[in-house]
């Protein structure tokens, strides 16, 4: 049997594959500590609110105040 591409679980911070005899998953660890998330999603996954590319710019912790904002 083919395996299924997991969409968006492919490259997510939070998914790890997970093989247990002939099957292969994704467990999406954001579902431990978020009950919005399912543990093992469908595949493939193409939209989800949690995602995060894995190697992706993390934003900055204190961005600087926008002088056009604040006047």
């Amino acid at each position: 049997m083919p395996s299924v591409f997991p969409g968006l679980c492919a490259d997510c911070v939070f998914s790890r594959r997970v093989e247990s005899g002939r099957s292969t998953f994704c467990l999406c660890e954001r579902a431990l500590t978020d009950p919005q998330f399912r543990k093992y999603p469908p595949l493939p996954v193409w939209s989800c609110p949690g995602y995060e590319r894995k190697g992706a710019p993390a934003p900055p912790a204190n961005p600087e105040p926008d002088d056009k904002l604040t006047g």
